[in-house]
This record gives structure tokens, C-alpha cells and sequence, in this order.
């Protein structure tokens, strides 16, 4: 590749990260996983999804922790949707025991709402909640 493409691929892609609307920050905690989690915020002002990444179970080998996201989407002040997804690791815990049975060790994070707060005085269903894992075999934490 000619050294002119490179820098020119290559300014490219710090401008891209550079001008992203992503502000990313850590230490988010959660009641639905062990650990901390990466916050991200995606958007800016009016429509906008605030989202925590859950990656402890690796960061934590052997200990308690969990792998997946929280997100929440809203329009101004008012909360649009929200999902809780993931799996919840309690650790290792006896050797033996998790020997003979591992995934007792871990359980599913699911929690999903939806409220479009258009349709609330109109006499419509506006809201939707669900809590029920779509994972069956697997204890389903509750958030």
C-alpha cells in the first residue's frame, strides 16, 4: 500500500473516532449482574440510549460475575424502552459441586419494558413489561 493511502486511511479513521457521538466511561453498577460494567452513552440531546456492558465474568475468572447489557432508549425525559440481557455467574463456589453440575452456577438476566407515553391518555395499551426468560434449563434472576 502506497504511504499516501495509508495516512490517508489512517486520518480517516482518527476523525471517525474522534467525531463519534459515544462518550464512554466504567464502574457502572447494576442490580441485575455482579461486577462492574462500561457505560456508554449513544446520542445527545432529544433521542438517546444509555448503555452498560457487562464483562466481569472474564475480567473476574472464577469469581462472581456476569455478561451482558443494559440498555435504556428515552426522547427527552421520557423512558421509551429498556432491556436487561445476559447471563449472571455466581462464582465457582465448591469444587466438587460445580464439577458435577457447572451451569448451576449461572442464571439468566432478562427484564424487557416498553411505555410509549403518547398513547397513555388515549385509552391504547401504551406499556409492556416481560420478565420471563426466553431460556429455558437455566434459573432466571430477577432484576
Amino acid at each position: 500500500m502506497h504511504a499516501a493511502t495509508r495516512a490517508s486511511l489512517t486520518l480517516a479513521v482518527i476523525l471517525t473516532v474522534a467525531t463519534a457521538p459515544v462518550a464512554a466511561a466504567t464502574a457502572a453498577t447494576s442490580p441485575c449482574f455482579p461486577g462492574e460494567g462500561h457505560q456508554f452513552d449513544i446520542g445527545g440531546e432529544g433521542a438517546g440510549i444509555d448503555l452498560v456492558v457487562f464483562l466481569s465474568v472474564f475480567e473476574n475468572l472464577g469469581g462472581e460475575g456476569g455478561f451482558g447489557m443494559e440498555a435504556s432508549g428515552s426522547v427527552g425525559n421520557d423512558s421509551i424502552v429498556q432491556l436487561r440481557a445476559g447471563v449472571a455467574f455466581d462464582g465457582v463456589g465448591p469444587a466438587a459441586a460445580f464439577l458435577s453440575n457447572p451451569f448451576s452456577r449461572f442464571s439468566v438476566v432478562y427484564d424487557y419494558s416498553m411505555n410509549l407515553p403518547m398513547f397513555a391518555d388515549s385509552g391504547v395499551e401504551s406499556s409492556y413489561e416481560d420478565d420471563g426468560s426466553p431460556v429455558s434449563g437455566l434459573e432466571t434472576k430477577s432484576c
